[in-house]
């Protein structure tokens, strides 16, 4: 199973480009923006997990085989195709991306709460 800490870091430069580009100030902001990042990485996570791109990524793997030449029969294909799909997913990181996202969004709702009272 692929775990890593480069999720977390593209989880963390994501949702800082995200403070950065919108202008943004403030410290709920700053962890709104940093949540967001997770969030999304997180789910891309879950949907690859579930198989979800799987297909996509063998229709182009295919496509460039029938422009190269290089396409094989049904059977083979289908084969292929299975070992293919059984080899996608396994991120067990996800449930820690989705869960510091409703940590770090749930600390930018109390923080906006606490600096406008």
């Amino acid at each position: 199973m692929r775990s890593g800490s480069g999720p977390y870091i593209v989880s963390f430069i994501l949702g800082a480009a995200l403070f950065v580009l919108t202008g943004m100030k403030g410290v709920s902001d700053f962890f709104f923006c940093i949540g967001s990042g997770f969030l999304v990485v997180g789910i891309v996570r879950l949907l690859s997990n579930l198989r979800m791109f799987a297909s996509a990524g063998w229709g182009f793997r295919f496509f460039k085989r029938l422009i190269v030449g290089e396409a094989r029969t049904g059977r083979t294909e289908t084969e292929d195709y299975a070992r293919y799909r059984e080899r996608q997913g396994g991120h067990r990181d996800v449930g820690i991306l989705l869960a510091l996202a409703a940590g770090l969004i749930g600390i930018a709702a109390v923080t906006a709460f606490l600096i406008k009272t």
